[in-house]
């Protein structure tokens, strides 16, 4: 099929197509420089099928109202409308990349590209963006790799480039598909935040990209603003998911099974009456509309050490008091829970783990960690023991290495602002940052090893 079949209205700056069905572009797809520069400006992890990634999933039975509705828009089945952008906002930990990641999933070959941001993992370089989607469907349609590819041959530079020009000269048309977006918030810089909203309302504004565009985000004010543009307003759908006790039935079936689930593996009999169900509705009244906290506490219960026991971490987590309607605070409160169990005489190497991750952005790469904190690897996984309810260590990639990953971008920032939360417990940040500027100093000042003679 040829590359332009069906399109309309599309506009293409300094590109050449050939189509001749005796042209061979590409005579070697294991040599192809352009596709190869093209894969290494990508940032794989946060594709929705990534390896790398653990994501949340809506459980089944629940959402289904919102997943039928985006996903008639999602196949194209609206007749005559202009909606092509789609952006669903609420609160932290409502389920929004739940939504995305179980919409996208369920989209049956009509999804083309996806990228989900990460603050807590550090996927928020606004860099990697728009190679990461043009990676995605040079993967999928060999026309729109061949030409790609040739303007990366072109201009080996423009993946550098600004993403308006990225976007231009990457993001050339193609068959109708829809690209998602979550967690645009976590985006590092409000400038490229605003910037990528903007480029894609003007490009359906403007008819450049045929595109379905869905964005899943916090309601921040400067992104609030970029989707309240008069020019927005005729191009987007609207749709709100709210702190709402409305899904507490939802959460209610989320609670139950994992608690089937920490019974069958506990090998706990039938006979016992454990959870009560006053006790899986005092949890559910706790979770107050959140669904990362009845994830964060189903983990806690059957995960989190410290305790005796399941019965016992359900226990801890009933007892805590309902001192605000806020439900954050409760979010903060279980988070604090989970910190006390830490031991004290590992509390402060544990916070220094923790700290190095929100302080640093190089990743989170296990023996870079290792080396820099000068802890060995078998210390290091000693002190993230009190934590697999919060975070995980993953399995070796095909390169042998290890990566922390955080479970939701709640946690990471509930840690930023600990002093305000309990100082009792996790002290000021002050010596923590002491000792990591000393082992940033250490590694700087370390003498090059020492190349061997060939």
């Amino acid at each position: 099929m040829p590359f332009f079949a069906g399109s309309n209205r599309f506009k293409v700056k300094g590109s050449t197509f050939i189509e001749a069905e005796s042209v061979n572009v590409h005579n070697h797809p294991s040599f192809d420089p352009g596709f190869n520069e093209l894969c290494a400006a990508s940032l794989p992890q946060a594709m929705h099928d990534s390896s790398a990634r653990d994501p949340p999933r809506c459980f089944p039975g629940t959402r289904e109202e919102h997943l039928r509705s985006i996903t008639s828009w999602g196949k194209g089945e609206w007749e005559n409308s202009r909606t092509r952008v789609l952006w669903m906002k609420g609160p932290a930990g409502v389920g929004k990349s739940a939504i995305a990641q179980t919409w996208v999933e369920g989209l049956e070959g009509k999804h083309s590209a996806s990228f989900f941001f990460s603050r807590a993992n550090h996927w928020n370089d606004p860099s990697k963006f728009i190679p990461t989607i043009a990676y995605q469907l040079a993967t999928k349609y060999p026309s729109y790799r061949e030409a790609v590819c040739a303007t990366i041959v072109r201009d080996p530079f423009v993946l550098q480039k600004s993403i308006n020009t990225q976007f231009q000269e990457l993001l050339v048309d193609h068959s109708k598909a829809v690209v998602v977006i979550d967690g645009l918030d976590e985006c590092d810089g409000l400038e490229a935040q605003d910037t990528i909203v903007q480029v894609i309302i003007t490009s359906v504004a403007e008819g450049t990209s045929p595109f379905l565009w869905a964005f899943f985000t916090r309601p921040e004010p400067n992104i609030v603003a970029s989707f309240s543009s008069s020019e927005a307003k005729d191009l987007c759908w609207y749709l709100t998911l709210p702190v709402s006790r409305d899904v507490d039935k939802d959460i209610e079936a989320f609670l139950r099974d994992g608690f089937r689930t920490i019974r069958a593996k506990n090998s706990i009999p039938a006979d016992v009456s454990w959870p009560l169900d006053a006790d899986i509705l005092r949890l559910v009244e706790q979770s107050a509309g959140l669904f990362v906290y009845g994830a964060s506490a189903m983990r806690f219960i059957a995960l989190g050490p410290g305790l005796p026991g399941p019965p016992e971490r359900l226990k801890s987590l009933l007892d805590l008091g309902n001192n605000t309607s806020q439900p954050l605070s409760k979010l903060d409160q279980l988070y604090l829970l989970i910190m006390q169990q830490i031991p004290k005489d590992i509390l402060q190497n544990t916070l220094l783990i923790l700290t190095s991750n929100t302080a640093l952005g190089f990743g989170r790469e296990v023996s870079r960690m290792c080396n820099l904190l000068n802890f060995s690897e078998a210390t290091f996984y000693t002190l993230l023991h009190n934590l697999h309810s919060v975070l995980e260590v993953r399995s070796p990639d095909r390169l042998g290495n290890r990566y922390l990953r955080f479970y939701h971008a709640s946690f990471t920032e509930f840690f930023e602002r600990t002093r305000e939360v309990d100082t009792r417990v996790l002290h000021t940040h002050t010596d923590l940052f002491s000792r990591l500027y000393s082992a940033c100093l250490d590694v700087a000042c370390a003498p090059p090893p020492l190349c061997s003679q060939i």
